[in-house]
């Protein structure tokens, strides 16, 4: 535990900032009855944490989990209690961790309430402060590089390339991020700062080359520590870079095929979308079709095929015309297929409105 430790907080990249803020600044952890509950509270304090209140209930391990329906942070309603001890302390951040402690999800203080924050939007929170404070630090290295999945919201590009950092994909599953890595190493080429996707997965460095709830919870902390001095939330914080790198919006359908024929018509469905593609989706006309199976790119205003960075996954990628991203992939543990739809857009509501569209549209492909 000690050596692990001593890697986790050798990410730390301005405890100063948590020091100054450590006397006002109150946060609520949950390890929803598993694994975080010893390490993560301990990095939180060797960070500088003051005022760290975990759930009491769930910091007993309990591979029943009964307190809550499902452990898993992406649901806000497990953070119920949670939000009632954030009520009673006034903590203006909540983390939660899964029961092996790899994932995190957080919910932040908005006005009286406390709102769920997306795994794409906290990926984006934690990509733009770690390369922002370690260029204020010095130590942002000059190739650095930032890797995310497929799926993951492509408001990521925009904060590398505003930022001067390189951002490659990979299929989704951090063993391709660890193979990446490798990869980088053995070229000298780039150095990895930080990987992620957006099921709630994060990986600061390389030191541990699969994601990680403890590293990951201590940046949040420092990160929410940096903002407080600014008198912002952060909630506050994804508005302004929101406002700074124009606005993006994410959601994951989930068409379930259970039953005998579930895996057949997963297959006919995939088979139907690239033997016979549509042209539009949603009202907005598509201008690229990659199959990261075959490994190829249609472009469908010239016709032309080539090949992509990427090949040897079952997914189908759609880039329509209004810039949303509408990606299908069977799962490969469940018979479900997924659906991710990221879409871009001059507000929020302009966003979300777009969604809206594409869930109907996605809607019709279960048959």
């Amino acid at each position: 535990d000690q050596k692990y430790l001593e890697k986790v907080m050798a990410h730390a990249i301005n405890k100063e900032c948590v020091k100054k803020a450590a006397e006002d600044l109150r946060i609520v952890y949950t390890p929803f009855h598993g694994a975080g509950y010893r390490l993560v509270p301990e990095a939180l304090r060797r960070l500088g944490i003051k005022h760290l209140f975990p759930v009491p209930e769930q910091m007993v391990l309990d591979g029943d989990f009964p307190t809550v329906k499902s452990p898993n942070p992406e649901y806000p309603e497990g953070f119920y209690l949670a939000v009632e001890l954030a009520r009673k302390v006034d903590a203006s951040l909540i983390i939660g961790t899964d029961p092996d402690s790899d994932r995190l999800g957080i919910m932040v203080k908005k006005g009286e309430d406390y709102v769920s924050i997306t795994g794409n939007q906290l990926g984006v929170l934690l990509m733009d402060y770690i390369i922002n404070a370690r260029k204020a630090a010095g130590t942002l290295p000059e190739n650095a590089a930032v890797l995310k999945s497929i799926v993951t919201t492509k408001m990521s590009d925009k904060i590398a390339r505003t930022n001067g950092v390189y951002i490659e994909d990979t299929f989704t599953g951090f063993k391709f991020m660890a193979e990446k890595i490798k990869e980088f190493e053995r070229s000298g080429e780039k150095k990895v700062i930080f990987s992620y996707e957006e099921s709630y997965g994060y990986m600061v460095g390389d030191f541990v080359r699969d994601k990680d709830a403890v590293t990951s919870s201590m940046l949040v902390a420092e990160m929410a520590a940096s903002y407080h001095l600014k008198g912002m939330t952060l909630y506050d914080a994804l508005q302004s870079l929101y406002e700074k790198y124009g606005y993006h919006s994410e959601k994951t359908l989930n068409l379930v095929m259970p039953g005998v024929d579930g895996l057949r018509k997963m297959r006919g469905l995939m088979d139907s979308l690239r033997s016979n593609p549509p042209k539009e989706i949603g009202g907005a006309a598509v201008l690229r079709i990659t199959d990261y199976l075959a490994g190829t790119v249609k472009d469908l205003g010239s016709g032309a095929t080539s090949p992509s960075k990427l090949r040897g996954s079952d997914v189908i990628y759609f880039e329509l015309e209004d810039g949303t991203d509408f990606i299908v992939r069977p799962s490969g543990t469940e018979p479900k297929i997924k659906v991710y739809i990221m879409a871009k857009g001059d507000s929020a509501a302009a966003c979300e409105e777009k969604i809206e569209t594409y869930e109907k549209y996605a809607k019709t492909l279960e048959g």
